[in-house]
């Protein structure tokens, strides 16, 4: 909705809203997602903390807003890597995975807060968050699809079962059919370059004396063929 469709007690309810999720983003970027309170940003912001329950009904509502919002700004910064220059085939995948890393070393805190906040099942399930977090896995998907077919090997011997549960999962995406090869290898892209960032961010790849970025690299390399 744009500002000049909003009313002004819209439009202060909005502002008010983004306050609340700068202040509470501030707050985990210091001390983690345990550090989110909604008492700290009520008297940060000099209002009682019963009238920041009119904007945020609970701190995981809170939290779950916060999780929604850095899933978009990583999508936004995916899909600007892809659109760049690449339109097709292993270049886009590099140019989309090197975006992902440039993400989560610049925006270590957001990158947490996506993959590793503890919300109740029903609301991390919820439409508003898979929705979001399908948008940044899409960017994935479409540059994975652009691949030549022999490329697509981590697909081999996926199972009926195993494939029908990929195809459920990516009904909820908006991207055109793919096979269930490509789509394993979606997954299997997210949580081989996932595992990679989760150990430099927390400084485990540190003793090995190995380069991340060489490892990283190296991953994504062996993923494409």
């Amino acid at each position: 909705m744009s500002e000049q469709t909003l009313s002004r007690r819209e439009l202060y309810r909005e502002q008010t809203r983004a306050e609340i999720m700068m202040i509470g983003l501030r707050q985990i970027a210091d001390g983690g997602a345990e550090a989110l309170s909604l008492n700290a940003i009520a008297k940060e912001m000099a209002v009682s903390g019963a009238a920041l329950y009119r904007y945020f009904a609970s701190r995981d509502e809170l939290l779950a807003a916060l999780v929604v919002q850095s899933y978009e700004d990583l999508a936004r910064t995916l899909e600007a890597s892809a659109a760049k220059r690449h339109k097709l085939g292993p270049a886009r995948v590099h140019a989309v995975a090197a975006a992902y890393r440039a993400w989560a070393l610049a925006e270590p805190h957001r990158y947490r807060l996506v993959f590793s906040t503890r919300l109740d099942p029903g609301r991390l399930a919820s439409d508003e968050i898979v929705l979001a977090s399908q948008r940044s896995m899409n960017v994935f998907l479409q540059a994975l699809g652009s691949l030549p077919p022999h490329s697509d090997a981590t697909g081999r011997g996926v199972s009926p079962a195993l494939a029908a549960q990929l195809e459920a999962w990516h009904q909820r995406s908006s991207e055109p059919a793919l096979s269930p090869a490509t789509l394993r290898l979606g997954v299997t892209c997210w949580t081989r370059l996932h595992g990679i960032m989760s150990l430099e961010l927390d400084g485990h790849l540190h003793a090995t004396n190995i380069d991340p970025a060489l490892l990283y690299a190296a991953e994504v390399e062996d993923l494409i063929g």
